[in-house]
């Protein structure tokens, strides 16, 4: 018989072996003492089977919350930074302490050069010896 590899599995072989020795009372007192630990393993994972099925709804329950604090904290430092920018004034160079681009004046952009128009001749000149 293959060697059971899922806690599945397990559960269900070790649940097996136990319902096999309740129905077989002339070798149940044989195999007592071998018997004990193994229901007693069996209870142990089940509790612990238990508590990882209730961690398991704990986690997604935290991970909500945690969503929604987080959610919180980004209005919040909206709000925060709205008011440092309110206080100590948007061009001021302080804001950069916070993590905020103060504003600043751009500087002017040059005019672009007027191009110069090429002459039709410079361009192409083996198209004069063609002709």
């Amino acid at each position: 018989m293959p060697t059971p590899k899922s806690q599945a599995d397990i559960i269900t072989d070790i649940q097996g072996l136990l319902e096999a020795a309740e129905r077989t009372p002339e070798i149940r007192a044989l195999i007592e003492a071998e018997r004990q630990p193994l229901a007693d393993s069996l209870v142990l994972i089940r509790s612990l089977k238990a508590r990882q099925e209730e961690l398991t709804a704990l986690r997604q329950e935290v991970t909500q919350q945690l969503g929604v604090a987080f959610a919180d904290a980004r209005e919040r430092s909206i709000v925060f930074r709205s008011v440092v920018r309110g206080k100590i004034g948007p061009r001021s160079e302080r804001l950069v302490h916070f993590k905020m681009a103060p504003l600043r004046k751009r500087p002017r952009k040059k005019k672009a050069a007027e191009k110069v128009p090429l002459q039709e001749d410079a361009v192409n000149p083996a198209a004069e010896s063609t002709e």
